[in-house]
C-alpha cells in the first residue's frame, strides 16, 4: 500500500475508532449496587467498620475504607491514642491469604519481619507480602504516634476481626480470619 493510501485510510478510520474503548475490550455493563456506591469522606474521629460511618468516643482501631466499601478488596484502619498506652503489640503472625501495608502516620514503633526488629518512625511504609512473619510493636507509654493499616484483600472476617480490636482492645480468639 502506498504512503498516501495508508494515511488515508488510517484518517478516514479515526471517528469509527472514537467509538471503540481504548484496551479494545468492553466495559461490563454497571449494575444497580455500583450506582448506588457514592465517594465519601471519613473524619479523623469518625469510623466506617462495616461501611456504616460512626463517630466512637473510646475506639481503639478507626475503620476509614470497609471491606465492605470495596467488595472484599481491600480493607483500611487507622489507630487511635488508646492503642498505644502500653508497650507491646500482638504476637508474631502469618497472614496466608492478604498483603499488608503499615505507614506511620506519627511516632515511632518497631516492626518484626522474618526475624528482624526493624525500628520505623513517621513517613516509613512497610510492605508485608502474605505468608510473611511480621508484627508492628510499640516501645514507649503512652506513644502519641498513629500507624495507617491496609490489608488486601479484605474478607469480611478480617473487618470483624479488626472492629473487635477497635471496639474491646483485645485480640479475640473466635474470629480468626482464614489463614492466620
Amino acid at each position: 500500500m502506498k504512503r498516501k493510501n495508508f494515511l488515508t485510510t488510517a484518517l478516514l478510520a479515526l471517528p469509527a475508532l472514537s467509538f471503540a474503548h481504548p484496551s479494545g475490550v468492553k466495559q461490563k455493563k454497571s449494575s444497580v449496587a455500583d450506582a448506588a456506591k457514592k465517594g465519601f469522606i471519613v473524619k479523623p474521629s469518625e469510623s466506617r467498620f462495616n461501611g456504616q460511618q460512626t463517630t466512637p468516643k473510646e475506639a481503639f482501631l478507626h475503620c476509614k475504607i470497609s471491606s465492605k466499601d470495596t467488595e472484599g478488596n481491600l480493607f483500611i484502619q487507622t489507630s487511635t491514642p488508646n492503642l498505644f498506652k502500653m508497650k507491646g503489640g500482638p504476637p508474631p503472625h502469618v497472614h496466608q491469604y492478604e498483603d499488608e501495608i503499615i505507614y506511620i502516620v506519627s511516632g515511632e514503633f518497631i516492626v518484626h519481619i522474618e526475624g528482624k526488629d526493624i525500628p520505623v518512625t513517621t513517613g516509613d511504609t512497610v510492605f508485608i507480602p502474605k505468608g510473611t512473619l511480621h508484627t508492628i510493636t510499640n516501645p514507649i507509654e503512652n506513644n502519641p504516634g498513629t500507624v495507617m493499616i491496609v490489608v488486601q484483600p479484605a474478607p469480611k472476617k478480617v473487618e470483624d476481626f479488626f472492629y473487635h480490636i477497635g471496639v474491646h482492645g483485645s485480640i479475640p480468639t473466635n474470629i480468626i480470619p482464614d489463614g492466620w
